[in-house]
């Protein structure tokens, strides 16, 4: 019975196999005639372009994954029928190892049931052209249909891309590798869609082609250049996603006057994006990067380890089961040469996993050198290479494996003037990423701006793509490139060298290890700051997208262009801030904002920085608000000094002033509790006035506890919500203070940082030539603190 059931399967699997040989040959023999029909316009040869459209590609993926599971499956079950103990033998756990063989086939069932959900939801998507066919040097213009009756906040995403497909290998050991040689991106707002009244919807897409682009070919199945647009959406349930190839041709080929020319006589000119591309780039909105201030002064960018969870996963998943099958094969007592190849293979898997997971890489730049360090658990290497040496950065993709151009990884590589290459960071996912930090790198280095994207091929170089009009060298359709046959051999061996590799990695990781400075007095201060984007001034079309992202990105976003000087943005944000009371959240993110806000030159984005702390904290601005403050530290001592801190956040936004004003005061002054005390003082920073910095002078120069004079000092000097003029005239007492005999050495070094940070003179730490200068100067610097706007303070941004 069990091996009538397993022949059957097989003769189901083989019935299957003839079937889709017989579908292939239909379609091969209609493709055929569509070229004899129009031998000159390729973009007639598929049924649906010579229709102005293109069919979604997701359609036949849907299909393909179901035969592909069911293969796996039908497969899997019989050889699990076939080498799987008989239930009256007795169980054993060696029973469960043909199991194995049917996991596969469930994730593939449950990709391909995922991608039925989505084509029944959203239907027989298409996209219609606006001309036939698209040409380089015009506009890819068109709608996509499709049936879409939800909600999207933050858009449809649509990217654009020229791909180079090649296939190597042969047999089992076939791959096809993708190859993105030119990509652009769009986002579409849901409010721009067109409804039509049965629920279905058109995506208006819009790309300029580059006017020396490669054509479309499929000329080579085994070599071909294609234009694929790429379409998706986060929506409630299954996310939208499709893929579409488009015809992209001249209307002649490229050499219609050498017809048989080959590519040693005419080749087809690459487009300026494709090897050459001096545009700047936008900043990403979410960068997995984070971009700081280095140990020596420079700007870093910071690769932090896991940065690419899913590959991690997906590679954690691959070890875990490679390890199940050697153990398997150990159980089974296997022949042991393939024990220890499977076991050796599952340690160059375990490496792999390390080194993805938590592998960081910095990039400093600084200093007239740019110095590249990578760590792997604790352990770090560093190299510094002078500015002059130094010939180019490049955004790197790897060759591609799957459908999707989004999925490719990316790195950062340095050329120097020599011809030497170093890594500066790999594992970057997105290749706006990519190309930004390639592009600010290239800006602090004082290179050329070149922006696009090289292909790092491991297997090897194909030459030109081919195009029409020009033919391949006979025999080389692709070739490797010097020393890939070697790169071939050394991975045959790699899995015997990879303890020797390992202790290779960690002893050149030994060497340099870089020490941090010590840490300044913003020590408390967020451990990596945000990343410093350039915008350009918010624009109407800004604010209108910005009201379509969730109120948390709208916060964030708005704050951080305020902190940029961006007016509009700041009032945009006060306007809304009361709105998004409650409901937006202190994350990483706005951690590091509401940080960089405290420390604005324009004391308006201090006020802001009030209004965010109240909003996050529930506070509305508001009488009420104040007597529950009050009533709270009066009742709850465990939140009193939360409360005194948000008095004086309120009282500072002129809620409540008379009446907090005194309790803020008493607090600071009598509490018995150093802590409370302290954040009293902190919290009369946001008052602005002039009797609060006398309450700040008096905690400063009468307070038991060092702390407490401490922060009361800093809020003299530069911290909090006070007028270059008001600190100014604290000047005078400072300066006595400093000449006073019984000052203690902490206080007069805390004095004469204040009195730098006032006037922002740099004088000897003695109170004579302080008082000189006040004599002489201390006028003239009030007028200037008086003429400048009221709200430029000194501050970091």
């Amino acid at each position: 019975m069990v091996a009538v059931l397993a022949c059957g399967i097989f003769v189901l699997m083989g019935g299957g196999i003839v079937y889709a040989a017989i579908y292939a040959n239909r379609k091969l023999k209609a493709q055929a005639a569509a070229q004899q029909a129009a031998p000159d316009s390729p973009w007639l040869w598929q049924k649906d372009w010579a229709a102005s459209r293109a069919e979604s590609k997701n359609l036949n993926d849907a299909t393909g994954m179901w035969l592909l599971a069911g293969f796996w499956n039908t497969g899997s079950i019989a050889i699990a029928i076939l080498i799987a103990r008989t239930p009256w033998r007795g169980f054993d756990h060696k029973d469960l190892l043909p199991l194995g063989f049917c996991v596969p086939g469930l994730i593939l069932a449950g990709v391909a049931l995922r991608a039925t959900i989505r084509q029944k939801r959203f239907g027989k998507t298409y996209f219609e052209f606006a001309s036939l066919p698209f040409s380089p040097g015009k506009t890819l213009k068109g709608a996509i249909h499709l049936r879409f009756n939800t909600t999207t906040r933050h858009g449809i995403d649509l990217t654009l891309s020229c791909i180079r497909q090649v296939v190597t290998g042969s047999g089992k050991n076939q791959n096809t590798n993708r190859i993105v040689l030119w990509q652009s991106q769009a986002n579409v707002p849901q409010q721009a869609l067109t409804p039509g009244p049965m629920g279905d919807a058109t995506i208006p897409v819009n790309f300029v082609v580059p006017s020396d682009a490669y054509e479309t070919n499929h000329e080579q199945p085994r070599d071909q250049v294609l234009w694929l647009l790429h379409a998706q959406a986060d929506v409630p349930g299954v996310d939208y996603a499709d893929d579409f190839e488009v015809p992209v041709f001249r209307l002649t080929p490229a050499s219609t006057a050498a017809p048989a020319a080959s590519f040693a006589d005419v080749q087809p000119e690459a487009a300026p994006a494709f090897q050459n591309d001096a545009s700047d780039v936008a900043a990403p909105d979410n960068p997995k990067f984070v971009v700081s201030s280095g140990p020596t002064g420079g700007t870093e960018f910071y690769f932090p380890p896991f940065r690419n969870p899913f590959r991690v996963m997906v590679l954690i998943l691959v070890t875990a089961g490679c390890g199940a099958l050697a153990f398997g094969l150990h159980s089974v007592k296997a022949p042991s040469v393939f024990t220890i190849i499977f076991g050796l293979i599952e340690l160059l898997l375990i490496y792999g996993v390390v080194q993805s997971a938590l592998t960081s890489s910095r990039v400093e730049v600084g200093g007239e050198k740019l110095r590249a360090s990578r760590a792997l658990l604790g352990v770090s290497s560093t190299r510094e290479i002078p500015f002059s040496e130094i010939d180019k950065i490049l955004a790197v993709a790897s060759t591609q494996q799957g459908t999707n151009p989004n999925n490719a990884s990316y790195a950062l590589r340095l050329q120097t003037k020599s011809g030497k290459k170093i890594a500066l960071a790999d594992g970057i996912d997105s290749r706006q990423e990519a190309r930004w930090v390639a592009a600010q790198l290239e800006k602090f280095v004082g290179l050329k701006l070149d922006t696009h994207v090289a292909v790092d091929n491991v297997f090897g170089v194909y030459g030109p793509p081919p195009q029409r009009g020009v033919t391949p060298p006979p025999g080389q359709p692709m070739t490797l490139r010097p020393g890939g046959a070697m790169a071939i051999a050394i991975s045959a061996v790699f899995a015997l060298a990879w303890i020797g590799f390992m202790g290779y990695h960690f002893d050149s990781a030994m060497r340099g290890v870089p020490k941090r400075p010590a840490a300044t007095r913003s020590q408390s201060a967020p451990k990596s700051r945000a990343q410093r984007v350039t915008y350009t001034p918010l624009s109407d079309v800004d604010a209108q997208r910005l009201r379509l992202l969730p109120e948390q990105t709208q916060a964030e976003e708005l704050l951080d262009r305020a902190i940029h000087h961006d007016d509009k943005a700041r009032e945009l944000f006060e306007q809304n801030i009361v709105i998004w009371q409650g409901d937006i959240k202190l994350t990483d993110s706005m951690k590091q904002l509401e940080w960089r806000s405290r420390f604005s030159t324009d004391l308006r984005v201090r006020y802001a920085n009030a209004d965010l702390n109240l909003a996050i904290n529930g506070w509305a601005k508001t009488e009420h608000s104040a007597d529950l403050l009050i009533t709270q530290a009066q009742t709850d001592k465990a939140s009193r000094a939360a409360a005194v801190y948000q008095m004086g956040m309120l009282a500072g936004r002129g809620i409540g002033y008379n009446l907090i004003y005194p309790v803020l005061t008493d607090y600071a002054k009598n509490d018995p509790d150093p802590y409370v005390r302290q954040w009293a003082v902190e919290g009369m920073r946001y008052l602005g006035t002039d009797e609060a910095l006398d309450q700040l002078f008096y905690s400063f120069t009468h307070d038991p506890s060092d702390a407490v004079r401490d922060r009361a000092g800093c809020n003299i000097s530069d911290c909090g919500n006070f007028m270059r003029k008001q600190r100014m005239r604290m000047v005078p007492q400072l300066i006595s203070l400093a000449q006073d005999s019984q000052t203690t050495p902490q206080m007069r070094n805390w004095t004469f940082l204040a009195l730098t940070e006032i006037t922002d003179e740099h004088l000897p730490a003695d109170g004579s030539a302080w008082e000189h200068w006040n004599n002489d100067h201390g006028v003239d610097k009030m007028t200037e603190f008086e003429q400048m706007d009221w709200w430029r303070v000194r501050g970091d941004e």
